[in-house]
């Protein structure tokens, strides 16, 4: 029977402790998966460059160098910075030549609705930079908000790129109006940044419904309201809007939420998961 040296012996069991102690603190930094959970935030930068800006321009061009920062108010600090050696952060280049479809959301989505200068834009691009945030733990704050769209934008100005184009919101940019929004401000933690609302109408019924774009950046699904008749579209969805942006605030609260509008409360309350989305119930109590 042949043995094992010592040596190689201590070799295998300081391997095994080194692997323990790497899942360890890899739990203990983003903790552990949770059934069903899944936050994703996820821009492509389309431009006509081919190769990844270099790492040291990267990180220098979002933290000091970002021209969006505000006195007293950095863009990107130690809160934040610490995504850049998150494993869950993704960064790739994809090539027109192998993926000709991705050059077209328009024809892959419903909601994106390109204009012509988009269009023209996305005619030039050679490639497409992927930068994704993806967590099967549940998130314990909300710095991806604000570190993705900047980086986003980091990646837009190193890259020269044409257009953003956020996933998750199913939104396109060009990448003039993309950098303006952080121009304007800085903190890409709020909501209106990351989640929308749509209408959507059945012309054969007369009815409509408002659903959300951008809350799986928070791992929630997505939000769809009832029908209804088709004059109610403003109260809707500004109901729905409401509920969406604090949910982007708050992922951790679960409802009921109340509202206050036209001297009336509405309660939106979460009724049935459907897979991609969850129904939400409107009910209102008339002020007194």
């Amino acid at each position: 029977m042949e043995t094992v040296s010592p040596i190689l012996a201590w070799g295998m069991i300081i391997g095994f402790v080194a692997a323990f102690a790497v899942v360890l603190g890899w739990r203990k930094l983003v903790g552990k998966r949770v059934p069903g959970y899944l936050a994703v935030c996820e821009y492509w930068i389309y431009t006509k460059q081919e190769q990844l800006p270099k790492q040291e321009l990267l990180m220098d061009r979002m933290i000091s160098a970002n021209p969006h920062n505000r006195k007293g108010r950095p863009s990107i600090g130690a809160r934040e910075g610490l995504l850049f050696s998150d494993i869950r952060l993704h960064i790739a280049v994809a090539k027109r030549a192998r993926n000709p479809l991705v050059f077209r959301p328009d024809l892959f989505l419903d909601t994106a609705v390109p204009s012509k200068e988009v269009l023209e834009r996305l005619a030039e691009a050679n490639s497409l930079i992927k930068v994704r945030y993806v967590s099967e733990a549940k998130l314990k704050d909300t710095r991806h908000l604000q570190f993705m769209p900047h980086l986003a934008d980091t990646m837009t100005d190193l890259a020269e790129g044409l257009i953003v184009y956020d996933v998750v919101c199913e939104q396109i940019y060009t990448s003039e109006d993309f950098t303006a929004l952080l121009e304007k401000n800085n903190n890409a933690e709020r909501p209106d940044m990351h989640v929308r609302v749509l209408w959507h109408i059945d012309d054969a019924e007369g009815f409509g419904f408002a659903s959300t774009k951008g809350l799986r950046k928070v791992g929630h699904s997505e939000l769809r309201t009832d029908p209804v008749e088709a004059d109610q579209e403003v109260l809707i969805s500004g109901l729905l809007h409401r509920a969406a942006h604090q949910i982007m605030r708050k992922p951790e609260e679960e409802g009921p939420m109340e509202f206050e509008e036209f001297g009336d409360t509405f309660i939106l309350e979460r009724t049935e998961y459907k897979g991609e989305y969850t129904q939400v119930a409107i009910k209102r109590r008339r002020g007194g």
